[in-house]
Order: C-alpha cells, then sequence, then structure tokens
C-alpha cells in the first residue's frame, strides 16, 4: 500500500457531517441522570424504604441514561475515528483526544473530592489505597477490595459517579484494535453481527442476574471479605466492562451501519418508534413490578438503544428534529459538566435546603436545583472544560512532522499528513443501579 497516497487520501476525505441528534441525545442521558439522583436524594430523603411500584420508575431513569451513554459513546467513537485510528499517529492522536475531553474536569473533581475525604478521615475508610485506580481510570477493571469497599465506591461523594469513566477508559484502550474489523463490515453483515451482540448481552446480564447470591458468595471466598463481597454482582453486572462492553459494541456497529447504508426518513421514524416502545415498555415492566431484573434490563434491550440512536442519526423526521433542537444541543455539550457537578448541587445543596421541608417545598427545591444544575453545567463547559480541552491537546499533539525526501522514488520532498481527527462529543454518564442498590449515590454506584 503507498502510504504518502492513502494519507493523502484521508487529507482529501470530507469528515463525517457532525449529527446534532446525539448531542440531544446526550442531554437526554445526563437528564436522567440528574432527575433520578435528585429524586432519590430530595424527593426521598435517600430512604429505601419509600421506593415503591409507583415512583420506581423516576427513582431508576439513570438505568436508562447509563445505556444511553454507552451505546452514543460506541457511536460516536466510530463514527468519528473510525478512519483516522489505522493510519499513522492516528491512535496516538486518538488517546490524546480523549484524555482531553475527560481528564480535566475529572482531575479537578476528584481533587476536590480527596481534600475534603483527608479532612473529615476517621481511619475507618482506605482515603489513600484507591487513588491511584482512579488517577488511572482502572476502578472499575476489577474487583478490587479496600476495607470492606470496592475501589469504584471508595468514596460516598461525587466521585461515586466516576466508575463509568473507568469502564469507558477500558473501551478506549481495546477500540483501536476494534475498529479496522469493524471496518470491514457493511449491510446485513452489520445487522447480522449487531443482532449476535446484542443477544449474547442480553443473555450473559439476564444469567447473571439469576444468581447474584451465588456470584457474591464466590466473591466472599475470593476477597476473604464478606461485607464488601455484597457488592461483587453490582459491580459485575453494572458497574464493570464485561458486560457494558455490549452496549459499547452495539453502538459501534450501528455507527458502521449508519455510515455504509442509507436510512429513509420513514424506515428511521418506524425504526426509532418501535424501539423507543420496546425500550419503555420493558423498562416499566420491570420497575413497576420491582422486579430483580430492574437494575439491568436496560442492558438487556441494548440493542433498541442502539436501533434508536441510528434512527435518530437519520435526518428529516421527528426524532432527530426533535433532538436536534437548539437548546438540546446546547445541553449535550455541557452533559460532561453536568455529571460530575450535579451530585454538589442535588445532594449536599439539595439536603440543606430541602430537608424538613415539607413536600412541595422538596419539589420546588429539586425542580429549581435541577435547572440550576444545567446552568452550572453550561459555565463549567465555556469557562473550564472547553478552555481545557483545547490546551490539553495543544500539549500533548505530536508536531506535523519536517518535509522529507521519500528516499526509495527520489521524489519531490513531500508532507506527511496528520489525519485530521473530529473530536468526539460524548462524556460518561453515572447511574444508580436503582432498586439493585440501597442507595444510588450515598453508596456510591
Amino acid at each position: 500500500m503507498n502510504t504518502q497516497a492513502t494519507l493523502r487520501d484521508a487529507e482529501n476525505a470530507p469528515a463525517h457531517p457532525h449529527i446534532a441528534a446525539l448531542d440531544g441525545l446526550r442531554f437526554i442521558a445526563a437528564g436522567t441522570v440528574l432527575f433520578s439522583h435528585g429524586f432519590f436524594y430530595l424527593l426521598l430523603n435517600q430512604d429505601d424504604t419509600r421506593i415503591t411500584a409507583y415512583n420506581a420508575p423516576f427513582v431508576g431513569m439513570a438505568n436508562i441514561g447509563m445505556t444511553l451513554f454507552f451505546v452514543l459513546s460506541g457511536f460516536v467513537i466510530h463514527y468519528n475515528y473510525a478512519a483516522s485510528v489505522p493510519l499513522p499517529g492516528g491512535v496516538r492522536d486518538f488517546f490524546v483526544a480523549r484524555f482531553a475531553r475527560l481528564y480535566p474536569l475529572f482531575l479537578l473533581v476528584f481533587l476536590i473530592c480527596i481534600v475534603d475525604s483527608l479532612r473529615y478521615a476517621d481511619g475507618k475508610v482506605d482515603v489513600i489505597g484507591p487513588i491511584p485506580f482512579f488517577l488511572t481510570f482502572t476502578q472499575s477493571w476489577w474487583f478490587w477490595v479496600f476495607g470492606e469497599r470496592a475501589t469504584s465506591e471508595a468514596y460516598s461523594d461525587a466521585t461515586g459517579l466516576m466508575w463509568s469513566l473507568s469502564t469507558e477508559a477500558f473501551f478506549y484502550a481495546i477500540y483501536p484494535l476494534l475498529a479496522p474489523r469493524l471496518r470491514r463490515c457493511n449491510g446485513t453483515f452489520v445487522v447480522l453481527i449487531g443482532c449476535v451482540v446484542a443477544s449474547m448481552g442480553a443473555w450473559l446480564a439476564f444469567e447473571l442476574n439469576e444468581y447474584r447470591g451465588s456470584l457474591d458468595g464466590w466473591a466472599a471466598l475470593y476477597t476473604g471479605n464478606v461485607a464488601a463481597a455484597g457488592n461483587f454482582s453490582h459491580w459485575l453486572i453494572y458497574n464493570s466492562p464485561w458486560i457494558r462492553i455490549f452496549e459499547f459494541l452495539l453502538g459501534a456497529l450501528t455507527a458502521q451501519f449508519v455510515m455504509t447504508t442509507h436510512m429513509e426518513p420513514m424506515q428511521a421514524r418506524i425504526a426509532g418508534g418501535a424501539a423507543l416502545v420496546v425500550i419503555l415498555a420493558a423498562y416499566g415492566y420491570c420497575l413497576v413490578d420491582l422486579l430483580p431484573l430492574s437494575a439491568c434490563i436496560t442492558t438487556c434491550v441494548a440493542g433498541a438503544f442502539a436501533i434508536l440512536i441510528g434512527a435518530s442519526a437519520a435526518k428529516g423526521h421527528v426524532f432527530s428534529s426533535a433532538l436536534s433542537n437548539r437548546w438540546m444541543v446546547m445541553g449535550g455539550e455541557a452533559s460532561y459538566s453536568l455529571y460530575l457537578l450535579h451530585y454538589w448541587v442535588m445532594h449536599d445543596l439539595g439536603h440543606r435546603l430541602a430537608d424538613n421541608r415539607p413536600v412541595l417545598i422538596r419539589a420546588a427545591v429539586f425542580v429549581v436545583l435541577m435547572l440550576v444544575s444545567v446552568g452550572i453545567a453550561r459555565v463549567s463547559y465555556l469557562i473550564y472544560e472547553r478552555p481545557m480541552i483545547r490546551v490539553v491537546r495543544r500539549l500533548f499533539s505530536a508536531p506535523p512532522r519536517a518535509w522529507r525526501h521519500d528516499e526509495t522514488s527520489c521524489v519531490s520532498p513531500v508532507v506527511e499528513v496528520q489525519p485530521v481527527v473530529v473530536p468526539a462529543k460524548e462524556w460518561a454518564i453515572d447511574s444508580n443501579a436503582a432498586l439493585g442498590r440501597s442507595n444510588p449515590n450515598g453508596a456510591p454506584p
């Protein structure tokens, strides 16, 4: 293969157009987490005994955001980087872009939380031990245990939202190996592989959920720590990348389908509508009946999420138009800040304003603080998150290579083109395990 010709082709090839509807989906995903956590903190006062068939669907809404995030992440990553990752320098540019996207805001929030934890440390919880796992985004990769807590749940504060960053980082680590293979798929073959991946993920999540007790018992033998082992099945099914990988793959396969197949607006509308019905029906049935499957039902129907995202990516129909609204796009841009910062607003500030108040006052505080959270997230995005992305990419991006002669053909000097990477606009979303945990954030998911 002529590398120089390939690089010139990459330079001349148009970048994939930005899909504004995906920003809207990001905002919806972040919004479900915001609503779910705020509802539990302020309206239920973090009391599990108040969860009923009537409010369970509201408490568990973050499960929808969690699966939507990982499927959407797979779509955005493959849509933006499939062509550039295989090229010389492409892997490095990919990791620099992802590092710049996630790390600056994470580091700021994490340092604030650690300083606060050290100030109030009582010696009963290991504050120092988990730090290296958080800083390397590996806390969810395995069931590391410190004291009576898994590493991903080491601190009862905003860091409990960060397990999904670790899981996402795992997907980034393996994506360069997957990209060339995914690019070979097209048309019917993509659909077939997607059906297999969706079925495997659903079956595995369902079966593991059936054996939660046995899994926790095995973990007690493995760790020798009965208290920590009680969270093993939750970590495996909900937090770890080993089950969530199916959601990410479905998103990447959906992006490959969108890039290689044309979908008519009518087809997209029908497919998207059907997928939405499946998601809401399965979710509603499990949550209203308070089934143990509630915590992983969205993983079981991740294929429907992939179809919904693929349908939303097609222009000219109601889904894409609604999601591409200017306000939805603005919310989507700030969704990562909303994800990481809303705990301090909804939990810390919320309890100060709403505790021991009548239910109507608590409801009003809940609504107002959701709007405040979105506003703060937007400000954070504009004055910190976006500028820091540019700074980090400028610091770590490789400089253009110097002009050089092609020694094999003795042709005129050529510039080795660095592939242009379109920044992916996805984020990490936390979710509580809804009814699968005793506390969606007091004991962080």
